[in-house]
């Protein structure tokens, strides 16, 4: 496998390829609907990531602009060759830089349970509120944890830390 790259979504194309990757990864084995995503929709510029290996997307985030200074993580979703190798952290770290830079100052998400020690590793912690229930999960053992962390602007931190999507 050609190294990995993650960019942004550039076309219709790469944004269906990725909304059929997390169909398969996330929901297809709950024996959820092929258009299940379209239900989880937010308003907000939506931000697409991609990651691709050997010219096909391999793995994905997806993002919503909450209002100027907050985003908020949707979805994460990586084929099982690349799980487990650091892809995952490297496109949300790559999301990370890239909004730091754009005013964003808090990202939040809605993990499943069984994701928070992936998202605690990156810095998020456990937040106030109750998250959603959604049934077609809970049938499947699948609860939620609302997680969030505070995003370093340019000029704090260790810039070495992110980096800005490449390709």
């Amino acid at each position: 496998m050609d190294e990995l790259t993650i960019a942004f979504a550039i076309s219709e194309a790469e944004s269906l390829e990725l909304d059929y990757l997390l169909w398969e990864v996330l929901w297809k084995p709950l024996g959820l609907p092929r258009d299940f995503r379209g239900s989880l929709n937010l308003d907000g510029e939506c931000l697409e990531l991609v990651v691709k290996a050997d010219g096909r997307i391999v793995g994905g985030l997806v993002a919503h602009w909450m209002d100027d200074s907050e985003v908020e993580i949707r979805h994460i979703a990586l084929e099982p060759e690349v799980q487990n190798q650091g892809v995952g952290r490297r496109v949300v770290t790559s999301l990370i830089s890239t909004v730091s830079g754009q005013g964003c100052v808090r990202i939040q998400t809605i993990a499943r349970s069984t994701s928070v020690g992936f998202f605690r590793k990156l810095g998020f912690t456990i937040s106030r509120g109750k998250p959603p229930e959604h049934s077609d999960f809970k049938k499947h053992g699948i609860t939620f944890v609302l997680m969030e962390r505070d995003v370093e602007q340019p000029g704090q931190g260790d810039p070495s830390k992110t980096a800005a999507p490449s390709g």
